[in-house]
């Protein structure tokens, strides 16, 4: 008897649980499927901040979305690529090395993790990050040319002239992939050969600019000069604002005496719409360069400002300008522009720039 009752009272003890677990089952799948709702419309709003390019607020969305679905491999590599945007790469690299161990066949996020390390210069995790999607994408050509970048910074010659060549039997159409590889060929003195890799660019891409600024950037290694011309000449009718061939064919313009050319065209080149700012800094550097041999100081002053306009902490070019309003006899002015260039000199660390400022201000004394 006592073990009859034993029985039953276990049978209705399970039949309890069993009851008890049939009604949690529905609860749970209900929490879980409104949670992932919830997540789709944190992703919804992230994605329309991101467009109206709101990064921080697309942030705050997906570090929501990622709350609610933390294994969501999608979710994390977006976040990934934000934070990156706000040069957060501590972070970036933390949720983009979460979104690949949840999915190690997520390409985007082992290829947003090789853009990170690039950016702090972890050279040896990007190669491991963006040889992983080529072997998740094979044909990813993007990143074979970012593995080729990583060896040619690292001065692996041989290996990246591999890697190039792999990128074009992926897409043989494709001119960057040329470009590159003729620029390492060049780098490792097989001029010849990368003479022939650009020519076959300009056969695939004959209106392409870049193609032919890289042709006659050999021809003028060469002091072949009226050939360079040419090819910067034809590059200039393609796209007449081309920093590189305006750059390029000043260089050989100044090479010939030719300076009113020469500042033309860095002039001209100034006005891409579209330039990098470094790039542009290098332009005015050249054009103030160019007035102060001419004895045009008064062109120097302007170019030297709009470097200014464009990198108010540039200390060089403070110290330069501030050189130059002494020799006009602009005390005041020239007093100021050294006094930055003291400060930012300072603030860099850099003896040897507070030593030439400090000595050009002693002159105003």
């Amino acid at each position: 008897m006592r073990l009859f009752r034993s029985l039953t009272r276990l049978t209705n003890l399970a039949l309890v649980m069993t009851i008890a677990v049939a009604i949690a089952l529905p609860i749970n799948d209900s929490a879980h499927a409104q949670a992932k709702k919830d997540a789709t419309e944190w992703i919804n709003q992230g994605r329309q901040l991101w467009q109206k390019n709101d990064i921080s607020g697309a942030i705050a969305a997906y570090q929501q979305a990622a709350n609610l679905e933390p294994k969501n491999s999608k979710i994390l590599t977006s976040l990934g690529f934000l934070l990156s945007q706000q040069n957060n790469y501590s972070g970036a690299i933390a949720a983009l090395e979460n979104a690949t161990k949840l999915d190690l066949n997520n390409a985007k996020a082992f290829n947003a993790l090789g853009f990170v390390y690039v950016r702090i210069k972890d050279y040896a995790s990007a190669l491991t990050a963006y040889r992983r999607v080529i072997a998740l994408d094979r044909e990813n050509v993007d990143a074979y040319n970012s593995v080729g970048f990583l060896l040619t910074e690292q001065k692996n010659y041989t290996e990246a002239i591999k890697i190039y060549r792999q990128a074009i039997a992926v897409t043989p159409r494709e001119a960057k992939s040329y470009l590159n590889l003729g620029y390492v060929l060049q780098l490792n003195g097989d001029r010849k050969g990368a003479l022939d890799i650009y020519t076959q660019a300009d056969k695939i891409a004959p209106f392409d600019a870049d193609v032919l600024v890289a042709i006659g950037g050999l021809f003028a290694e060469q002091n072949q000069n009226e050939e360079a011309i040419a090819k910067y000449k034809r590059a200039l009718e393609i796209n007449p604002r081309h920093p590189k061939a305006n750059l390029a064919i000043s260089k050989l313009f100044q090479s010939q005496g030719n300076y009113t050319e020469a500042i033309t065209a860095l002039r001209r080149a100034a006005t891409a719409r579209t330039i990098p700012t470094n790039n542009l800094i290098e332009l005015q550097q050249e054009i103030a360069a160019l007035y102060i041999q001419q004895g045009s100081l008064s062109g120097a002053i302007v170019a030297y400002r709009q470097i200014l306009e464009f990198e108010p902490e540039d200390a060089a070019t403070y110290l330069a300008l501030g050189k130059i309003l002494i020799t006009q006899q602009r005390a005041i002015e020239a007093r100021k522009m050294l006094e930055n260039a003291e400060r930012f000199f300072n603030r860099q660390g850099n003896v040897d720039g507070l030593a030439q400022t400090r000595k050009a201000l002693s002159e105003l004394k």
